[in-house]
């Protein structure tokens, strides 16, 4: 798998690169998130899927990171700031406590009352995520699933079928966008797990660099797909 970076005028565009399929993280004019699938071939090659492996470790680290955010639905990091003002000992502790109770109760109202379609977003049981592109509505939206599997992880872009009343959501045989918005997301706040994704994509390097540091998870991958190839 390939990874090249590019400036435009928004910001920085990432493309993920294998045979003739590659994914791109970018922002639009409209500065909201955007996932999008491509196919050189042009052709409706169904089903739409990109996989990412250890071959770069550091990539397949950041999908492992965002199962695990929005399982313990870890919207902004366990980190808890303490207002300045708080300078007894005893008031932080109670302050800590105070907040640490305050998001065990959020957490249990997007579990307990599918709060931002969190149980529509997260299947534990099938370790999926299934994310409705933000661009119209979800009868018709264009959609990705990012399926956790034993050493991978599988992106599958699906589209919907056109139904009268809806204004569909664009998409070819070769071109598939998800839209995740920073305003107004179906799925707010859990939009701003995959927006500290892409920023922290953006200091991953590709492994043909000159200067990469090999993680002894790709070397591991390499090895298996040797043993795989002389079997």
């Amino acid at each position: 798998m390939k990874l090249t970076k590019e400036y435009d005028t928004f910001g920085m565009n990432i493309h993920l690169e294998e045979g003739n399929k590659y994914i791109t993280f970018s922002y639009r004019g409209n500065l909201d998130l955007y996932i999008t699938y491509h196919n050189r071939d042009g052709e409706d090659t169904s089903p739409r899927e990109f996989i990412i492996t250890k071959e770069n470790y550091s990539v397949f680290h950041l999908f492992e990171q965002l199962f695990i955010d929005i399982d313990t639905i870890n919207i902004f990091g366990e980190d808890e700031d303490i207002p300045f003002y708080i300078e007894d000992e005893k008031e932080k502790q109670q302050y800590l406590e105070e907040e640490r109770k305050y998001r065990e109760e959020q957490k249990m109202r997007y579990r307990k009352y599918n709060a931002a379609h969190y149980n529509d977003l997260y299947n534990p049981k099938t370790n999926t995520i299934t994310w409705y592109s933000d661009e119209t509505a979800h009868a018709v939206g264009n959609i990705l699933t990012i399926k956790k599997e034993k050493e991978a992880f599988k992106l599958t872009f699906n589209i919907q079928e056109h139904i009268d009343g809806y204004d569909d959501d664009f998409h070819t045989a070769y071109y598939v966008p998800i839209r995740f918005r920073n305003s107004g997301s179906s799925y707010d706040p859990f939009n701003c797990i995959f927006i500290k994704m892409y920023n922290n994509m953006q200091e991953i390097d590709d492994i043909h660099d000159i200067g990469h540091q090999i993680h002894i998870e790709e070397y591991l991958y390499e090895q298996t797909l040797k043993l795989t190839k002389r079997k």
